[in-house]
């Protein structure tokens, strides 16, 4: 044991003032010239301070006694081997200074499970995050995919839509197939709609009813890629157009209208 390792194991008797003799001579010397175990020692200190209401008192060094009872005219006895003496209160000392380890190994133990917590919980974040990514690319894909599909069909057609006054940047597209009645819309420039309102897909036949095709919600950035149902009037299309709607949607066109584009 290096003399460092005996002076940091006395800093919780010390701290409990269970040092006597020699002892507390050498750790009171040692002390002012080392900063780590007067480090130790005011630790030490700081948890005695709690735990003193549930510690019994420890008898003191037979010394101190001594001098005490000189002091007030007091006969004092005769003092007692110095074996039994120690066989009294090192138990005593003892177990005070493992109480405060142990507290101090509780103290350490509930910060590491307290950062272990929080670094769980933004682990929990990192992968809802990743889960959230892994389905927008799956969504893109499967967006890619019905794309390809429509434009690689040899009646495929594309239709383009003009923004409208009340949506002047706005562009659009409907890629379309009469015999499989398929559409998509694309989109770009589309503001974010109003709260509890939504963008609505329009078909208008050969009865010049618009025939309700799927509401949608724009992206952050303006644009749209959405899969339009298949409705009857998409076989023979004459006008594709978007209005704003309430969100559930609407049987028939109730807010201003945002695209439009006759087919060609």
């Amino acid at each position: 044991m290096s003399p460092g390792d005996r002076f940091r194991e006395m800093a919780p008797l010390a701290a409990l003032d269970a040092l006597d003799g020699q002892d507390l001579l050498d750790f009171r010397e040692h002390l002012p010239g080392c900063a780590e175990c007067q480090a130790e020692l005011a630790a030490y200190e700081e948890t005695a301070g709690r735990l003193g209401a549930s510690l019994g008192a420890i008898p003191p060094p037979p010394a101190v006694r001594q001098r005490v009872l000189a002091r007030v005219g007091a006969a004092a006895p005769a003092p007692p081997r110095v074996v039994q003496t120690r066989t009294l209160w090192w138990p005593a000392a003892l177990a005070a200074a493992a109480a405060v380890a142990l507290a101090f190994w509780l103290e350490s133990t509930h910060s590491q499970l307290e950062k272990a917590r929080q670094r769980a919980a933004a682990l929990e974040q990192e992968l809802e995050q990743g889960r959230r990514e892994v389905a927008q690319l799956r969504e893109a894909l499967l967006e890619a995919g019905s794309v390809r599909d429509l434009v690689v069909h040899p009646e495929t057609r594309l239709t383009s839509l003009a923004g409208l006054p009340p949506a002047p940047q706005a562009r659009g597209r409907v890629i379309w197939n009469a015999a499989t009645r398929e559409a998509l819309l694309l989109a770009t420039g589309l503001q974010k709609p109003p709260e509890g309102q939504a963008y609505e897909a329009w078909v208008i036949g050969p009865s010049s009813v618009p025939v309700p095709a799927g509401v949608f919600q724009p992206r952050p950035d303006g644009s749209v890629l959405v899969s339009l149902p298949r409705v009857e009037d998409t076989s023979r299309p004459r006008t594709f157009a978007v209005t704003l709607e309430p969100a559930a949607g609407s049987a028939k066109p109730t807010g201003p209208m945002v695209l439009a584009g006759a087919v060609s």
